[in-house]
């Protein structure tokens, strides 16, 4: 069987893909649940052999997904900053040393979700090291840094990440990374949570190399908004609403990637600035309280 090239980087997404490929209904090691809310949907998806993982790609671990209905006019963002804290807060050991990893380009707006999150983060290694005194004696320490992207400073990310990781020496890494989904409702309105680490720009170019414990020496937990999605994925889509017909990934969708060269295009929303702030107040909020 051809290994599926896929366009996504929600791990749920490529579920239902490699289910429709495949016809199927199931996937061998592979685990869902779903928890519904008035305002928002969490799925979980449960990697649980390496069968589940060669088929979506993936590595073993868990995949949880926050899907909101419409960010923008969500009535209460508590509720989800409560629950993706809860989550946070399963993942990561009272008291133990955290570092936040704001990956991306802080000057392209839809990469910048991780500069933006890391700029509201508590830290306070840095008063725990020289006024300790200033501080609760429960105080965690928590670290922050933005690596920046590799076309300007000609270094892997996942190479700083380690180097520092070495001299400070966390626990836990926290990384925050733009996502590209093949949903254009997803776009802006849904959050990522893993305990696998993160690849970089996967979804789109597969370059990178893992930030993961092999490669840091800390459990490392990703945490990732889509903010980008393919040509192809959009013309097929109004494709499929004109007539009234789903053709998710057959081969329509790769004559029209084939047209559109969509390895080199891929579409932002023309409101990306407020979804960033958005996602980024939500992702930090939950930060700071898992601390």
């Amino acid at each position: 069987m051809n290994k599926i090239k896929y366009n996504t980087d929600m791990a749920d997404e490529r579920v239902d893909e490699y289910k429709v490929i495949n016809n199927m209904s199931s996937i061998d090691g592979i685990e869902i649940t779903e928890e519904k809310f008035n305002e928002f949907k969490i799925t979980q998806v449960n990697v649980l052999n390496q069968n589940g993982a060669d088929a979506i790609d993936k590595k073993i671990g868990k995949y949880i997904t926050f899907e909101m209905d419409n960010v923008k006019y969500l009535d209460n963002k508590d509720k989800i900053i409560l629950k993706l804290n809860e989550y946070l807060k399963e993942l990561i050991n009272t008291h133990d040393s955290v570092m936040v990893v704001g990956l991306g380009n802080l000057y392209v707006t839809p990469d910048a979700l991780g500069s933006k999150v890391v700029n509201s983060i508590d830290v306070t290694r840095h008063i725990l090291k020289l006024a300790k005194e200033m501080v609760s004696e429960n105080t965690r320490e928590v670290s922050a840094i933005c690596p920046g992207v590799m076309g300007n400073t000609g270094i892997q990310t996942s190479e700083i990440i380690s180097s520092v990781s070495q001299i400070v020496k966390p626990k836990y890494i926290i990384v925050i990374d733009s996502l590209m989904s093949k949903s254009i409702k997803r776009v802006g309105a849904s959050i990522q949570l893993s305990n696998t680490g993160i690849t970089p720009g996967s979804g789109i170019t597969g370059f990178n190399n893992s930030i993961d414990k092999d490669s840091t020496g800390a459990t490392v937990i990703s945490l990732g908004v889509p903010m980008v999605v393919d040509m192809a994925t959009i013309t097929n889509d109004a494709l499929n609403k004109i007539e009234n017909k789903d053709d998710e990934r057959g081969d329509r969708y790769y004559k029209i990637a084939n047209i559109l060269d969509t390895e080199n295009y891929i579409v932002t929303p023309k409101d990306i600035d407020e979804l960033i702030q958005i996602m980024s107040d939500i992702i930090s909020e939950s930060i700071n309280r898992a601390m």
